[in-house]
């Protein structure tokens, strides 16, 4: 029977994370306790840091996405990764290859195995040059190049924010829907993983 009531962990978990974000300047809810002239400023940094950290977190699961299908092409589905990951071929394989490739290069190289549809192949296009710009400029707005924008919206907006989401969403959909066994064609169920995240079964950034 469901509950509102927090577990000791999920308790000790909150309070960790109301910490941490109290350390990392995030903890927008506390507004008021930071100088009046402060405020729209600090808010605006709090706002510019949590695009940034989600922007980088969708990065780093796509490339891993990516990792997944380059693994299961050349060592199979039947062990899972965690006893792949005891053997030292796979140990090298990713330590000596996945871990020189950038995410591009690894995208060829899924693209070569079976056919990346184009909206998804540009869409982590983007992805990778929008990271790059929050990455490495601390004004990426001032950049020629991987301006901080998703398909026209800042970045930084909420319109832009919920349209990079919902695009982050239907990549991971795509990446989860990959069935091996149809000869090359992709399927995926985008409202069943919706659902499953909705119900806590597959976790999501």
């Amino acid at each position: 029977m469901a509950t509102d009531l927090l577990t000791a962990k999920q308790r000790r978990l909150v309070h960790e994370i109301e910490q941490i974000a109290e350390t990392f300047s995030l903890d927008y809810q506390d507004i008021r306790r930071y100088e009046r002239e402060a405020r729209t400023p600090v808010l605006e940094i709090m706002k510019n840091k949590l695009v940034r950290g989600q922007v980088i977190l969708w990065y780093t699961l796509l490339d891993e996405f990516l990792n997944n299908k380059i693994c299961e092409y050349y060592f199979g589905r039947k062990r899972g990764f965690p006893k792949l990951w005891k053997t030292k071929p796979f140990q090298r394989f990713n330590h000596y290859i996945l871990e020189e490739l950038y995410p591009l290069q690894k995208l060829r190289l899924v693209s070569a195995i079976r056919k990346v549809p184009k909206t998804f192949r540009r869409d982590i296009e983007a992805l990778n040059a929008l990271r790059n710009g929050l990455a490495h400029a601390f004004f990426p707005e001032n950049l020629r190049k991987s301006k901080p924008q998703w398909k026209g919206h800042d970045i930084f907006s909420l319109k832009g924010a919920q349209e990079f989401q919902t695009d982050m969403y239907s990549l991971s959909d795509y990446f989860f829907g990959l069935k091996p066994e149809l000869d090359g064609d992709v399927t995926s169920n985008p409202t069943f993983e919706r659902d499953a995240r909705k119900n806590g079964a597959r976790p999501s950034p």
